[in-house]
């Protein structure tokens, strides 16, 4: 049995897939595994890294505002489709598993031209285009919501995480010096200007009463030096952040959705500043909302999200124990159960059908 997974763009494309991977060599360790995603993106150092096949390939990113690369981008699509339906009559799939993203449109496509069995799934509350475009070729449609319109082929699932990491590890590997409360700050794998800008106003008000981590994205620390030692910069944390999560008090996020879901599955209250609908397609609105909605976080809307606000908001809750215990125990209820499990038995029946 040959499989194909696709998707990538940010690493909250890509973790998810590496873990459904994982399930399926438990599931079915016969099963041969290929990537095919960008060639420049995150993808093909993390599927490397899993010792997964990668093909690269063209992609083109859908853009909602007016740009010059739209018109470069044109070009790479319709190129990245011809080269993924080489690429596909190459491995000759029994199914393409689209975990969403630009990076997984030319693939999606490919699948369809050449009626191989298509799985997509979809992390936010509500489908992004790569999910709406490739939906028409889906023979399963897994989601991580839940739908009021669920069938055959609509799915809940749940998104897939990685597995939950040891607060005691996490500690020890960052080492605070001061027994203070944790609050991770993460911007995602490529980091958040405003949260960084917000941050950089905001560092030496929080760092007297609390222990901060602070992820500021590649390339991206700021231009001064930090006086204490209660915060710790990091660029990026790959094999530690889930150790990192899993000693926080509280995390300060957007809102993407693998973000959310590993937040919730590790059982932590959160503070969501989500990427406002001006530079986006509001999809973090409506994934913050929820989580909202279910106590399970509290949302600091950009616009609202002043320095002395948002530190006075960091103290309050961690100088109250009860409140932050309630808002924990509501993210551990939302935290997905066996969604990566779920997928692969999808998966695994459509390739058998």
């Amino acid at each position: 049995m040959k499989i194909v997974f696709t998707g990538g763009g940010t690493s909250g494309h890509v973790i998810p897939n590496l873990a459904v991977i994982e399930e399926l060599r438990k599931l079915a360790g016969h099963a041969q595994i290929f990537y095919i995603g960008s060639r420049e993106g995150p993808e093909r150092k993390l599927a490397k890294a899993a010792d997964v096949e990668f093909h690269g390939i063209q992609t083109g990113k859908l853009r909602r505002y007016l740009s010059l690369q739209n018109a470069v981008d044109a070009v790479k699509v319709p190129i990245g489709i011809t080269q993924a339906i080489h690429r596909l009559l190459k491995i000759k799939p029994d199914v393409v598993f689209s975990k969403g993203g630009f990076v997984s449109v030319p693939v999606a496509i490919a699948a369809g031209i050449l009626r191989v069995p298509l799985v997509v799934h979809e992390s936010d509350f509500t489908p992004g285009l790569a999910t709406r475009l490739a939906a028409r070729f889906a023979k399963r449609i897994c989601l991580s919501f839940p739908t009021t319109h669920p069938g055959h082929k609509i799915q809940i699932t749940g998104n897939p995480v990685r597995a939950v990491g040891s607060a005691e590890r996490g500690r020890e590997f960052l080492k605070f010096k001061k027994e203070l409360p944790i609050v991770l700050v993460a911007g995602g794998s490529s980091g958040a200007l405003f949260l960084n800008l917000l941050m950089e106003k905001s560092i030496f008000e929080l760092e007297r009463k609390v222990n901060v981590v602070w992820l500021c994205g590649k390339d991206k620390k700021p231009n001064f030096k930090l006086q204490t030692a209660n915060c710790q910069l990091f660029e990026y944390l790959d094999a530690e952040y889930l150790d990192v999560l899993a000693a926080s008090d509280l995390v300060v996020s957007r809102a993407g959705a693998n973000a959310l879901f590993e937040i919730a599955a590790a059982g932590k209250p959160s503070v969501l500043i989500p990427l406002p609908a001006e530079l986006s397609r509001g999809d973090q609105i409506e994934n913050a909302r929820f989580f909202e909605l279910a106590g399970a976080s509290v949302v600091l809307p950009q616009e609202k999200a002043k320095p002395h606000d948002f530190a006075k908001l960091i103290i309050w809750m961690i100088s109250n124990p009860e409140r932050l215990k309630k808002v924990a125990d509501a993210a551990t209820k939302l935290a997905p159960v066996n969604a990566a499990e779920k997928i692969a038995r999808i998966i695994l029946d459509v390739a058998k059908k």
